[in-house]
């Protein structure tokens, strides 16, 4: 693989992300039961999700700073 074919992977990974967490922005709580979360029917405020999941023990602390960390190099 060439240095092209790296920073094409690369950008791809970017919109890729992007993309992510624009379907996580327009509907949190759908997004995160796609993906096995235990999220309550009309739960959508993001930062009630957030305390949701933190306080059922479904993500830790540790976690969710990572993941903050992630999107933040993303924007």
């Amino acid at each position: 693989m060439g240095i092209f074919d790296s920073i094409g992977d690369q950008q791809q990974q970017q919109v890729d992300m992007r993309q992510e967490i624009g379907n996580i922005k327009s509907n949190p709580g759908s997004y995160l039961k796609g993906r096995g979360f235990n999220i309550p029917d009309g739960m959508s405020d993001p930062k009630q999700i957030t305390q949701y999941l933190l306080q059922s023990g479904q993500v830790g602390g540790n976690r969710l700073q990572q993941v903050m960390r992630m999107i933040g190099a993303i924007r």
